[in-house]
């Protein structure tokens, strides 16, 4: 978790920015489709799945910490919120 406290500006505003686009879709999917957000969890595990696609953009070896804070976080959402993990794998 150390390695983390100090990130290159890019990778922080890579991070913010698949924070804020998962919130909008998601927002999108709830106003358009009638979807409801389950929970926050659904939030961050979609903004990890940005983050793991964007990973691959990344110079250097800025692409694996970006796929290791992605999996860290989603591990810490679902782990707070294991339901989410239930219904995740019953669709």
């Amino acid at each position: 978790m150390a390695q983390f406290t100090t990130l290159s500006r890019n990778i922080q505003v890579v991070a913010l920015a698949a924070v804020c686009w998962a919130i909008w879709k998601l927002r999108n999917r709830a106003c358009f489709e009638h979807k409801l957000i389950r929970s926050p969890a659904e939030i961050v595990c979609y903004a990890c799945s940005f983050l793991n696609y964007w990973a691959e953009l990344q110079q250097g070896g800025e692409g694996d910490l970006l796929r290791q804070g992605a999996a860290l976080l989603q591990e810490e959402a679902l782990g707070l919120h294991p339901t989410q993990v239930k219904t995740d794998s019953l669709q």
